[in-house]
């Protein structure tokens, strides 16, 4: 069994398109780790995708670190979860996302894009997902969620790149799963300073970031 730990980065979709789609996002980066059964990992993957009708306006572009121009030749959201798949091979992989909002923004912009592939279909099921911020919240009794920076600095580990950006983030949750799918009876560091600072950056996800907003979902 492999492990796939995914992350997903998005733009905002204006509402003239609601009656074409009736979601508030769209996706334009996907950024894997791939880890095999010592969840070590063996490859990483970086995929931009190109719109159908969001906009990359300049917060998110500031956030992310994507480019227009990095996206406006990418390909569409079924070719590039092709190129996922081919990218996976025949391996068996379980999924791994930090919170459930990328695993719901796949499913449904799937959905409302008409997208049939099988292999899509299947990978998209829900019993191979897992939201390890859920696990990780569960393991350590925090009654609200645990945002993917905090997680880190609870279990003294470096982050790599900068959050936000799609492959950096996947690595960054891949270490996570990695410290503590090996050491079960690891103990975090607790310190209020690092939950619920007023005066910390920003480091929720784009996800719980867009979590206020009115994001319908069939």
């Amino acid at each position: 069994m492999n492990y796939l730990v995914l992350d997903l980065e998005m733009c905002g979709v204006s509402g003239l398109y609601s009656h074409r789609y009736k979601y508030k996002h769209e996706i334009i980066q996907i950024g894997g780790v791939l880890l095999g059964e010592d969840y070590e990992p063996i490859a990483t993957i970086c995929q931009y995708v190109q719109p159908k009708y969001g906009v990359l306006d300049h917060f998110i572009s500031q956030m992310t670190g994507i480019t227009n121009d990095q996206i406006k030749y990418a390909p569409m959201l079924e070719e590039a979860v092709l190129h996922l798949l081919e990218w996976i091979g025949n391996r068996e992989c379980k999924v791994f996302a930090w919170s459930n909002t990328d695993y719901r923004q796949l499913k449904h912009e799937i959905q409302s894009k008409g997208i049939t592939n099988p292999e899509i279909l299947e990978f998209i099921n829900p019993d191979r997902w897992t939201d390890y911020q859920k696990t990780f919240d569960n393991r350590y009794d925090f009654d609200r969620s645990v945002g993917l920076a905090d997680a880190l600095e609870l279990c003294e580990i470096e982050p790599d790149g900068h959050f936000h950006d799609g492959l950096d983030d996947a690595i960054n949750t891949a270490k996570i799963i990695k410290k503590l799918e090996e050491n079960p009876d690891y103990q975090i560091v607790h310190s209020d300073h690092v939950i619920g600072s007023e005066s910390e950056p920003l480091k929720t996800s784009l996800g719980e970031l867009f979590s206020g907003l009115d994001i319908k979902f069939a």
